[in-house]
């Protein structure tokens, strides 16, 4: 563990109040082990000359939580992805071995997810260590085998009724197929370098605050939240979100207003990475009889999204992500889940199809289909589904492609 970490991790185990004593042994009675066996093989076929890309890799995400005592609890996971076989085609991204479109050999990643200690006492849980984040922008940012995680210290407050507050201080992240932590700057000049652009950004931790809201209506449910992130020297960015749902006769429906602001602050503003930058839109949608029929519509400001550490954008598909600067994009998703009392019961399946346009620049149009259908076959074996997904992604000028994903999941606890 990062020894700057140690001291918080210290006054954690000394903190515990001392009227509630508990036996050292719930640590281990109250412990539970968790996690999911899982095969994915994704293969991406390029129209023009760009190299084609195929990984399967067969692994897992194993969790294990102690119970607790006198308010401290411990947690620690294990994640592992390996390659199967290796083929003709360029990496995907699915396992180690290189950047995805190299021909590198492919390299299995087996690491420690988590580790780390935490202390509940009076409605605030304080979480010190390597640990999975899950807030708008930093979060598993779940798209490869193995999720990010991060390390540093989080804490959360439930003691005001419908309101948790939520604070970060994070220092160190991982990536889906790094075995080793790196800085948050990293983070962001890896970001900065796929689009061309060096920097050499301070390292500095990545600070964070949440404030989400559970509104006490009754007719309409509605879920504020407001976070504010920022790294000094480098960049600020502040997210809200409303999510409003509500009935309306025999259907369901739902509203989900956001907004993104990002700015570079300090030695960032000096540089050709320099952004000042937002993001609006909208998710507005009707549940009906299995039926979730779905419209979206966002735009973004004069400079792309940065989001090295996952993100909440208005619009993400299987290979698309609403991003760039001036754009705006327009999508349009039917799902439909099975009753359980029909032969199909299980299975669920959607249509997702989105326009992406930047302002004047129709060069850089692009329009991507995406199918999936899932099967979850817990009346057979509990804990184990099946997943295929198709995505067409068709450009104004560049490879048009298409995206395959199978992924076979088996979860399980102990």
């Amino acid at each position: 563990m990062n020894t700057k970490l140690l001291p918080l991790v210290a006054a954690c185990l000394v903190a515990s109040p001392a009227h509630s004593a508990e036996p050292i042994a719930n640590l281990f009675n109250d412990a539970t082990f968790k996690g999911q066996l899982q095969l994915f093989d994704f293969q991406r076929d390029f129209d023009g000359e760009s190299a084609d890309r195929r990984d399967t890799s067969f692994g897992g995400l194993f969790y294990l939580r102690s119970g607790e005592t006198n308010g401290v609890s411990f947690g620690g996971s294990f994640a592992s992805a390996n390659p199967i076989w290796d083929t003709d085609d360029a990496i995907y991204g699915l396992v180690g071995g290189g950047a995805p479109g190299s021909a590198n050999e492919r390299e299995s990643v087996n690491r420690l997810q988590e580790y780390f200690v935490s202390g509940n006492w009076y409605d605030t849980k304080i979480t010190v260590g390597a640990q999975e984040l899950r807030t708008p922008m930093m979060n598993p940012f779940p798209l490869r085998a193995i999720p990010f995680t991060y390390r540093g210290a989080s804490v959360k407050n439930t003691s005001i009724d419908n309101l948790a507050i939520t604070a970060l201080y994070i220092t160190d992240y991982m990536g889906w197929t790094a075995e080793e932590f790196g800085s948050v700057a990293d983070g962001v000049k890896s970001e900065f370098a796929r689009k061309g652009v060096v920097v050499d950004v301070e390292d500095n931790p990545m600070l964070a605050l949440g404030f989400d809201y559970t509104l006490p209506f009754e007719q309409v449910k509605t879920k504020a939240s407001i976070w504010h992130y920022t790294m000094e020297d480098v960049y600020n960015q502040t997210y809200f979100k409303l999510n409003m749902s509500g009935d309306l006769g025999a259907t369901n429906w739902y509203f989900k207003p956001s907004y993104l602001k990002q700015d570079s602050q300090g030695s960032l503003n000096s540089t050709e990475a320099e952004f000042d930058t937002y993001q609006a839109g909208f998710h507005l949608g009707m549940k009906w009889n299995g039926f979730d029929a779905t419209v979206k519509y966002v735009t973004t400001g004069e400079g792309d999204i940065v989001a090295p550490f996952g993100d909440e954008k208005v619009i993400i598909q299987q290979v698309v992500q609403s991003a760039r600067a001036n754009e705006d994009a327009y999508a349009a998703q039917l799902a439909y889940r099975f009753a359980p009392s029909s032969a199909l019961k299980g299975v669920s399946a959607y249509l997702n199809y989105a326009s992406y346009e930047v302002d004047g620049e129709a060069s850089k149009d692009i329009d991507e289909t995406d199918i999936s259908v899932r099967y979850d076959m817990n009346e057979y074996v509990e804990g184990l589904s099946l997943r295929a997904r198709h995505a067409i992604v068709n450009y104004a000028t560049g490879d048009d492609l298409t995206d395959t994903r199978f992924y076979v999941y088996y979860k399980f606890e102990i």
